[in-house]
């Protein structure tokens, strides 16, 4: 049972839940880590388990419905997003967590060891180790995960995609980073010079990683066939839009209005201001090159360690 509810409101539950509450943005290796927590103690529990989704306002890695996928992924029951809005974020610590109890028949709840909520971020570790045994609600305090003697955390993995550092990136979400949308037309440049390209409509209020060229692998709609590309993302010189565009190797298909999904794997190379369409194709060309070489880099290093693991 995996329920998305759009609203903090109670719900008709038939036994006790426990609860987890955070942004979850990009659901990384650390909130993979907080979910799980709660997904095996409801099960050995015989509870509900419930994540209490903040939605931001500001940029996301991914946005909602993405996120909401991911930790549906996980085994949770209930998902419940909520609205940064004043109502909720003026709520002082107490009416929230009694909240939590009446809506959801709370019986535990498992946050980050640095987590607070509530009006001023009164909601602490203290507050809950205090007021939690009054209200007769067991607490589960997880300790974040690190990656380079640092936390793992959204703003690091943000701060990651804008210097182009994809292993990082990776390394802390447990995954391939990736991003999705639509195939829209474009200004069919690339088409004319031998290098036709997916033009994705990006989403709303999406962090956009550092621009440039990247070593890409695309896959079309809900197909399992993994494509190499060439990805590019900057700003276009004719209407000042920001695209996201891959040309995918050794590939001549019409994919308009699919929905494709654009893994960044490597950072090739700054933008660079070119003066003439002969300019473009030599640039282009020589990604090409360097996108295939770490390609075929990338083939025989898989190889290697899959040979290894078999001996």
């Amino acid at each position: 049972m995996n329920q998305i509810i759009n609203d903090f409101c109670k719900i008709d539950l038939k036994k006790d839940s426990i609860v987890t509450i955070g942004k979850f943005d990009s659901v990384h290796r650390g909130h993979q880590k907080l979910i799980k927590y709660t997904v095996d103690y409801a099960k050995k529990n015989n509870l509900i388990s419930i994540a209490l989704v903040i939605k931001k306002k500001n940029l996301s890695i991914y946005n909602t419905e993405d996120n909401n996928t991911f930790i549906k992924s996980l085994g949770i029951n209930y998902i419940i997003v909520i609205d940064f809005l004043p109502e909720f974020y003026k709520m002082d610590a107490k009416e929230f967590f009694d909240k939590l109890i009446e809506y959801y028949r709370m019986k535990h709840i498992a946050v980050g060891s640095d987590f607070a909520f509530g009006k001023d971020r009164m909601g602490d570790s203290d507050f809950l180790k205090k007021y939690s045994k009054e209200c007769k609600v067991g607490v589960s305090f997880i300790k974040f995960l690190k990656y380079k003697n640092d936390k793992i955390s959204s703003s690091n993995i943000r701060e990651c995609l804008s210097n182009g550092d994809m292993t990082s990136v990776n390394k802390m979400l447990g995954r391939e980073y990736s991003i999705n949308g639509l195939v829209v037309h474009g200004n069919a440049l690339g088409r004319k010079i031998g290098y036709p390209t997916a033009n994705l409509e990006m989403p709303k209020n999406i962090f956009i990683p550092k621009m440039g060229v990247y070593s890409s692998t695309v896959k079309i709609g809900s197909g399992n066939i993994t494509y190499q590309a060439l990805t590019f993302i900057g700003v276009s010189n004719i209407n000042k839009e920001l695209r996201v565009e891959s040309h995918i190797l050794d590939f001549s298909k019409m994919i308009y209005g699919k929905k494709i999904t654009v893994v960044l794997l490597k950072y090739v190379r700054d933008n660079i201001k070119v003066n003439s369409i002969d300019e473009v194709k030599k640039l282009l060309e020589n990604d090409e090159k360097k996108i295939r070489k770490y390609f075929k880099r990338r083939t025989k290093t898989c190889l290697s360690q899959q040979t290894k693991k078999q001996k």
